[in-house]
């Protein structure tokens, strides 16, 4: 598969980042030397690989070559802190690890399982610790070492995802989804023709499936940028003439704020798409003033993309319609299929869908029930066949397109001495779209204070994660059986915001 799509255009734009380039063929090159040198170094088909970079070509090397050496993937999100990672790299029985120096060094300190891995590649970084340096996997490589024949139902990649259990889920996608995945992508106009700026982590399914490995299997240039570094992402839009966009919505409201600030040639620009959480009116409304029309879409770490507005047909604030080869169903709260303009839960069915959760049976089992992918995301679908977004049934805290565990922050925050209780919830942000809040109650004869709690949270959790804001309560709001209903703390949250507005 990507052999193949590597070897259609030799002499074209394959990446770029900053003032380099590499063509395809160059490309093709790399990854392959990549790949027997790590065959060399004892990597099997199948073993995983953890991928700690940010975004940066050696990481999209890696990533190609453990496509080419047919090991498994597992990208890692820089921003997750030691003990984070630690469950990761346990979970996914990761043997082997390439990653930054300056990421690793925060590691040592507190990710107990890296160092039991097999081999730990590092780049700027000299060999040291046990360590090996990157760039020995970029050597010229013994061409007598036959890359494996992978085949197309062979896992390809887990990437991990906050859901609503207090450790992150492992998502599995076969080299067969991913195909399909840059099938749909095709269908959403990123061909050949394209020049894509990857705003969004390659260790996140926007960043990794559906631009970099969609766009070069669909053949076209690939600008590897630096999320939320604006203006330079901007300056890097301008430079490479780029064309397409897939972005989170919080981009693009750095993008317009940027581009206010010093002003780039974006005039090359066709495509801008946003999904992963809903977009502002008000955004939409300013990045295309300034910059051009934004196009939404939906889709999920499970299956990407779902829905999307095309340039031709389009609902402003919908999801859109479903992408080629997916169907979508509603189903309501008795188990029927919702009708037109009744609100349902969205089920997906179609080939770029994940195989499965990692050594999950059970979430695998409770999320694919006959084949279909049941979201927990609410919808509606209109007379014209849009999807109008309606909620959420799972709890999850989604803060600038990513997903935040209650149930995570809330065990990191019962690790403190001091606390009894804890509740977290999404609050209504007008920049990140939710942001995370806890409200916690204190054992007695024990005292915290918020800026302590949200320190001690921040040691333990990825700062998106952390808490901005914590309220201390007597009790909290509980179920008969005993639970924290967190519905419950929304709805204080929201009936205060209420009464301030009176």
């Amino acid at each position: 598969m990507l052999t193949a799509a590597l070897a259609r255009h030799p002499e074209k734009m394959a990446i770029a980042f900053e003032q380099q380039s590499w063509t395809y063929s160059e490309l093709d090159r790399i990854t392959s030397d990549l790949a027997r040198n790590l065959s060399s170094a004892g990597v099997a088909p199948g073993d995983r690989v953890a991928l700690h970079l940010q975004n940066r070509p050696e990481l999209a090397f890696a990533i190609l070559a453990c496509l080419k050496a047919g090991c498994i993937m597992v990208p890692i999100n820089t921003r997750l802190k030691g003990p984070e990672i630690d469950y990761i790299l346990r979970h996914s029985g990761a043997a082997f690890y390439i990653g930054q120096a300056d990421l690793y060094a925060e590691l040592e300190r507190s990710c107990p399982a890296i160092a039991s891995l097999e081999a730990r590649y590092l780049t700027d970084a000299p060999n040291a610790g046990g360590t090996i340096h990157f760039g020995e996997l970029l050597r010229p490589a013994n061409a007598s070492v036959a890359l494996p024949e992978v085949a197309p139902t062979q896992i390809a990649a887990i990437l991990y995802t906050s859901g609503t259990t207090a450790h992150p889920k492992g998502v599995t996608h076969t080299n067969r989804s991913l195909a399909h995945m840059a099938d749909c992508m095709r269908d959403m106009h990123l061909d050949e023709t394209q020049v894509v700026l990857i705003l969004s982590s390659m260790a996140h399914m926007i960043g990794l499936g559906m631009l970099l490995l969609s766009g070069l299997l669909n053949g076209a240039s690939i600008v590897i940028a630096r999320p939320m570094e604006c203006e330079e992402n901007l300056k890097a839009f301008a430079r490479w003439r780029c064309t397409y966009i897939f972005a989170l919505p919080v981009m693009f409201g750095g993008l317009v704020r940027a581009q206010t600030i010093a002003e780039e040639d974006m005039s090359s620009g066709k495509f801008f798409f946003s999904g992963g959480d809903s977009l502002s009116p008000s955004v939409k409304q300013t990045f295309e003033a300034e910059i051009g029309p934004v196009l939404e879409a939906y889709g999920a770490t499970e299956i990407a993309p779902i829905c999307w507005n095309s340039p031709a047909e389009s609902c402003p604030g919908s999801l859109g319609r479903p992408c080629k080869e997916t169907e979508i169903r509603l189903i309501n709260r008795n188990g029927q299929e919702a009708g037109d303009g009744e609100v349902g839960e969205v089920c997906v069915l179609g080939p770029h869908l994940m195989a499965g959760y990692w050594q999950d049976e059970a979430a695998t089992a409770a999320a694919l029930q006959d084949g279909w992918f049941r979201t927990g995301d609410l919808a509606r679908r209109d007379s014209n066949g849009f999807y109008q977004f309606a909620g959420r049934t799972k709890e999850i805290v989604v803060r600038g397109g990513s997903n935040v565990s209650p149930q995570e922050v809330e065990a990191a925050l019962y690790d403190h001495p001091a606390v009894s209780e804890v509740g977290v919830i999404g609050s209504p942000d007008p920049i990140w779209g939710e942001s995370v809040v806890a409200y916690v109650v204190l054992r007695p004869g024990c005292a915290a204070s918020e800026a302590e709690l949200i320190s001690f949270a921040r040691e333990r959790l990825a700062d998106y994660k952390t808490p901005e804001k914590i309220f201390f309560l007597n009790q909290l709001p509980k179920s008969p059986s005993g639970k924290v209903q967190r519905r419950a703390l929304r709805e204080a949250e929201r009936q205060a915001a209420l009464a301030q507005t009176l």
